[in-house]
Order: structure tokens, then C-alpha cells, then sequence
């Protein structure tokens, strides 16, 4: 009898216990609110809150001791750290655009590459052609004609991939130009 009454007061006690509303957090959310400020970025909204929350745990402003000197050390070298992070920002900023603008160079470089192999390959292909028409014209055998008109074709689709390639080539010098 007394095992069953123990497990009924572990439940009565765990039913007690819980929570009967979100007053905390919601109290929270209005001081949120009292702190909030236009375009407040979120290590400020950070330290703001944790300002509140010290003055609200130490009973007002007025119980705030500004003798303890970790605080005044802190508020000497606020600016110090502030000047650190504004060019740890800067930093980052230039390590983007330089690496952007490699990404970009690599892709010229690529497209250059890309461009002189076509019109080699162009080359080859028309010059093979031609040589094939002159076999075709010695000898009389029409193959000759058929492997010319091929390549001249090739070379056809080859020309457009280049003109293709052209124009991204002029684009990406462009985004060069503006990086």
C-alpha cells in the first residue's frame, strides 16, 4: 500500500512542479523589445541585453558597483577592441575581393585557354579540308569530297562554340575590370 502511495506523490510532486505559464520568457521578450533600436546589429543587441539583464539582477542602476575594476578595465579598452574588430572586418573584405577576383582571373585565364585550342582546332580542321578537296580534284574519287564537306562542317559548329566562348571570354574581362 505505502509503494503505491509513493509512486502517486512522485507524480503529484513532478504536476507541482511544472510550469504554469511563460512569464519568464515572455518578460524577457519585452525587455528585448525595450533594448531593440533601429538597425542594432547583434553583438550590440547582445551586449545590451546582458547590461539589463546585470542591472535588473543587482536591483537597479543605482546598485551597480563601479568600483570593481574588471568593469573599468573592460570600458578602457571598449575601444581598443572596437578599433581591432573594425579592421579584423576590414580584412575579411579584402581577402573576399582578392579572392574573387582570382576565381575571376582563373576563369579568363580558363576561357583564353579554351579560345586558342578552338581556333587551333578551327585551323586544323579547314586546312585538312582544303587538302582534302585538292585530293579529291587530283584524284577523282569523291570520298575526299565527303571527308571536306565533314570537317568544313565541324569546323562550322567548332566556329559557333567559338563565338560562344568569345563572349564570355568579353564578360568575364568585364567583371575583371569591375572587381
Amino acid at each position: 500500500m505505502t509503494n503505491s502511495f509513493m509512486t502517486d506523490w512522485q507524480t503529484v510532486k513532478i504536476v507541482m512542479l511544472l510550469s504554469h505559464g511563460q512569464a519568464t520568457v515572455e518578460r524577457g521578450f519585452s525587455i528585448n523589445k525595450e533594448v531593440e533600436s533601429y538597425n542594432l546589429k547583434e553583438d550590440t543587441f547582445w551586449a545590451r541585453r546582458v547590461i539589463c539583464d546585470h542591472v535588473n539582477a543587482v536591483g537597479g542602476i543605482l546598485n551597480v558597483d563601479v568600483s570593481n575594476k574588471q568593469l573599468q578595465v573592460s570600458a578602457a579598452g571598449a575601444r581598443q577592441k572596437y578599433l581591432v574588430l573594425l579592421e579584423d572586418q576590414k580584412k575579411q573584405k579584402t581577402q573576399q575581393a582578392s579572392r574573387k577576383r582570382k576565381h575571376v582571373t582563373d576563369e579568363v585565364d580558363e576561357l583564353k585557354k579554351k579560345k586558342l585550342c578552338l581556333s587551333k582546332d578551327i585551323e586544323a580542321m579547314r586546312k585538312s579540308a582544303d587538302d582534302f578537296a585538292d585530293k579529291a580534284e587530283k584524284s577523282r574519287d569523291f570520298t575526299y569530297i565527303a571527308k571536306s564537306n565533314s570537317l568544313r562542317r565541324a569546323a562550322k559548329d567548332k566556329d559557333a562554340e567559338l563565338k560562344s566562348v568569345s563572349e564570355q571570354l568579353e564578360a568575364a574581362c568585364l567583371k575583371l575590370q569591375n572587381c
